[in-house]
């Protein structure tokens, strides 16, 4: 017999005759209706059994689990401190109090209790595990990480520990190696429930939904009805769900340039490979003239092996004399061939990187419309994510101008989440022209750096969040430094299942933030999306 087993026998035996005998009888009474699943009934009789004496240990254990499960963790908590008044260092009360409290989101006070069986019981490993898990649940992946290594270490084929540590993987974004971790799993037990879940959320998150679908189908073949398989699905499924939105936006500047934006996007999923159609018109004024661009572009995003490929196709119409007075001289139509090409991946745990091409018509204000210039440019980008949940990203690009002009530059950006939804960080960027033109802000060498701070909050029926930052910025060498500062904002209510409504806005005064550099940049808009259920 194990030790485990001798140790419930021996809590048994304390549980059934250690209280008087009315409470007894009512307390078999509940376990006989327990074990024939009517326990509403057996519920009953544990409160009978209570009423007889309050602590008896077994009737207040079997309905804190009731409690439990039906998501009245508060008044389990309760009963379970009645049922250690009698056994206070019983592990079978003290792991149910501490899964209890991790349930409670109490994670302090379960890793307490979970500390005190280990000390006691070392060769615990279930406790051990419970432990580790409730880590990751607080967010201390890195903690979370070492339990379950220290436990495969001296047991490699502890399941509850492999698929933990997989999880660990898959939060801490190291989504290649989590998958591996699944899929040698998977080797030993191709049905097991557990690891098809975990592996199905890793595959969605690198943008594999059939993928994911397929093996919550063979996670439902070995657990009909099962209630975590459905949650799963249900999440896999709106994730790749089509959508459409509409936006329109309005920015303006200290320079008289004024932009109205309106934008249309539908996107669908066909197997793994994501499609997005773009339309949208744009409206720009300056003190001079009006101007609009038309466009539209299709992008196809698809996994192939551990990268995701990118391309997008389209065309702009620019007409940068719409609305001219009579009279006026009036610039040609013209109309620019898009494109965008770019490949993104992990490239090491916790490390991914892309690189994208695109090709372009620079039209973002008036003025710039009938300037006559593309743009080819080429951007890299890192982004490490840290144990501790912050990311540092590092991004680099190269534009090369139709005008002979050429910009290069980088920015990094440092983010580190606390609780409750904020959020600290700072932010660098400088970038510098090959020469100076009129038409454009393009100054030989500017540089600027925040730091930065957020909150967001999302819950189900609506979200919020706002973000800023303040610093200083040199516009090009040998002038001076100036202050600098943004604010953003974003507010989303559902109105529905499948309408959800968003408005945001913000302030920028940093001179980077406008085409033609003017010291302040204002932009406000509204989305409604829908997603089908």
């Amino acid at each position: 017999m194990s030790a485990r087993i001798a140790r419930r026998v021996g809590l048994a035996a304390m549980l059934l005759f250690g209280a008087g005998t009315a409470s007894q009888a009512q307390t078999t009474v509940g376990d006989s209706l327990w074990q024939l699943g009517r326990t509403d009934e057996a519920r009953l009789a544990y409160e009978r059994a209570i009423g007889d004496d309050r602590n008896a240990v077994r009737a207040n254990f079997r309905l804190a689990q009731l409690l439990a499960w039906h998501s009245n963790v508060d008044s389990a908590l309760v009963l379970l401190r009645s049922a250690r008044h009698r056994l206070p260092d019983d592990p079978d009360l003290l792991f149910t109090e501490a899964t209890y409290l991790s349930w409670a989101k109490r994670w302090p006070e379960a890793l307490v209790r979970y500390d005190s069986i280990i000390a006691a019981h070392p060769d615990f490993d279930y406790v051990r595990n419970a432990r580790a898990r409730t880590l990751s649940w607080a967010g201390r992946l890195a903690e979370a990480r070492a339990g379950y290594d220290e436990i495969l270490r001296h047991a490699p084929a502890d399941r509850d520990a492999g698929i933990g540590r997989a999880q660990v993987s898959a939060w801490s974004g190291d989504l290649n190696g989590a998958a591996q971790r699944y899929e040698a799993l998977l080797a030993d037990d191709p049905g097991d429930p557990r690891v098809l879940m975990g592996l199905a959320s890793v595959r969605s998150w690198l943008g594999r939904p059939a993928t994911a679908l397929r093996l919550l189908d063979r996670a439902e073949a070995r657990a009909k009805g099962d209630a975590d398989v459905a949650t799963v699905r249900k999440a896999v499924r709106e994730s790749s769900a089509p959508s459409v939105d509409a936006t329109q936006y309005y920015s303006d500047d200290t320079d008289g340039n004024v932009n109205r934006w309106r934008v249309a996007n539908a996107r669908a999923f066909a197997g793994n490979a994501r499609g997005t159609f773009t339309a949208g018109t744009l409206e720009a004024t300056d003190p001079r003239r009006d101007s609009r661009r038309i466009m539209l572009e299709g992008t196809v995003a698809a996994p192939v092996g551990i990268v995701m490929l990118t391309g997008a196709l389209g065309v702009r119409q620019l007409s940068p004399s719409w609305r001219a007075p009579a009279g006026e001289p009036v610039t040609p139509d013209r109309s620019v061939i898009t494109w965008r090409a770019g490949v993104s991946g992990t490239l090491a745990p916790r490390l991914t990187g892309s690189l994208t091409f695109s090709h372009w018509p620079f039209d973002e204000i008036a003025s710039l419309l009938g300037g006559r210039l593309d743009i080819t440019q080429e951007d890299a980008s890192l982004e490490w994510r840290m144990a501790s949940k912050g990311s540092v990203a590092l991004g680099a690009s190269h534009l090369a101008f139709s005008d002979h002009n050429a910009r290069s530059g980088g920015t990094v950006r440092v983010t580190q989440p606390l609780a409750h939804g904020f959020s600290v960080g700072a932010f660098a960027i400088g970038f510098g022209y090959a020469e100076k033109k009129s038409l454009y802000f393009s100054p030989a060498a500017f540089r600027a750096a925040e730091a930065t701070a957020g909150w967001s909050r999302e819950t189900p029926a609506w979200s919020a969040g706002i973000s800023g930052g303040y610093g200083r910025q040199r516009v090009t060498s040998g002038q001076p430094i100036q202050e600098q500062w943004h604010l953003d904002a974003r507010a989303a209510v559902r109105l529905s299942a499948t309408l959800r409504l968003e408005l945001f806005g913000g302030r920028s005064t940093s001179a980077a933030a406008s085409a033609v550099g003017a010291y302040r940049y204002d932009l406000l808009g509204l989305t409604l999306r829908y997603r089908r259920p």
